[in-house]
């Protein structure tokens, strides 16, 4: 279990030993580690993986999750999650329940998919990365206000950066399709909440091998204010100056240097080649989660308790650890959306 002790929501440590002692009373070996520096999650996580360990909980927000994903992509670590951050995102896209314990018991109980994970520059993202406005405030924002205001600080600056923000022009290369724009905003994602609040790739599905790209043209507060409104009833896909793409490959060029953020850190700068690596990360969910971030069935259920594979999966689960590929035949898409191909259930 590893723990950010400066995230902005972390339970009491009443409330969170009770994680571990639900664990071990159910004969589980538990570790408890505390972060001392940011990247310390990533190390600590591919430690974990290493010693064969059957789950990593990760204690924190998107950040946290963030530098812990690092750490287990490709292996057969699954990662489960106890929400202590600010927005909380992935939390929110897969119903997670509140309380360490209940957390601790869907080790036992809970579903373990497998999901893509996006890359951009080299560096990996679970939930979504953008450039332009937003990336900005991110940049802005200092720790203190993130910590003390959470959402609304970034709400704050927004609309401030978005009335003096400057369009910049952009050369957009979308699985070989170029595009050329005044970029006021980038948003590429593997899920659909951006913030928690808004969903921006509202038809992103975190196991498809592909990310949703959406991008905003223009400048000005009007146009802001514009598109945020569209985002917010769900009508911004068919909105002027607003391009909607799925995609493999994305590659970004700017006329000036936009910062990047990914998971809601700022990991660099234009110019951003955007990736994905299919089935890279395994995750613990609630059981039986409907959620259209998943076509595929989940790997197994109670897989960490008993083995048990679901009926029709190809997969086999161990009673310890977690074996056998995953591979699942490809769903065919009821919604497909430009740049997006439509694959037979035959095509795995």
């Amino acid at each position: 279990m590893i723990v950010n002790p400066v995230a902005r929501t972390l339970p009491s440590p009443d409330r969170l030993a009770t994680a571990p002692a639900w664990l071990r009373l159910r004969g589980w070996s538990v570790q408890e580690r505390w972060t001392e520096a940011p990247g310390h999650a990533q190390r600590l996580a591919r430690e974990a993986a290493a010693r064969g360990c059957e789950a990593v909980i990760a204690v924190g927000g998107d950040g946290t999750i963030n530098e812990v994903i690092h750490g287990l992509a490709g292996t057969k670590t699954a990662l489960a999650v106890i929400p202590a951050g600010t927005a909380n995102v992935w939390a929110r896209e897969v119903q997670l329940p509140r309380h360490p314990a209940a957390i601790a018991r869907l080790l036992e109980h809970g579903d373990v998919h497998e999901v893509d994970l996006g890359t951009v520059n080299g560096r990996y993202f679970l939930l979504m990365a953008s450039l332009g406005v937003d990336s900005i405030v991110v940049s802005a924002i200092e720790p203190w206000a993130k910590r003390t205001f959470g959402r609304a600080a970034y709400v704050t600056r927004g609309l401030r950066e978005a009335a003096t923000f400057p369009a910049v022009e952009a050369l957009i290369d979308v699985d070989g399709e170029r595009i050329r724009a005044n970029l006021l905003m980038l948003v590429v994602g593997n899920t659909r909440s951006y913030g928690g609040a808004l969903k921006i790739t509202n038809r992103a599905i975190a196991d498809d091998g592909q990310l949703d790209m959406v991008l905003y043209r223009g400048s000005g507060i009007g146009r802001f204010a514009g598109y945020l409104a569209r985002t917010v009833i769900g009508s911004h896909v068919q909105a002027a100056g607003t391009l909607y793409r799925g995609a493999r490959s994305i590659n970004i060029e700017t006329a000036r240097p936009l910062p990047v953020q990914v998971d809601g850190d700022v990991i660099g700068e234009t110019p951003a080649s955007f990736g994905v690596e299919r089935c890279a990360l395994r995750v613990i969910v609630p059981t039986g989660l409907r959620s259209p971030l998943f076509y595929r069935q989940p790997l197994a259920r109670g897989a960490l308790a008993a083995g048990t594979a679901v009926p029709g999966s190809s997969a086999s689960v161990a009673p310890v650890g977690i074996t056998g590929s995953g591979t699942q035949p490809e769903p065919s898409r009821p919604h497909p959306i430009p740049g997006r191909r439509r694959r037979s259930r035959r095509s795995g």
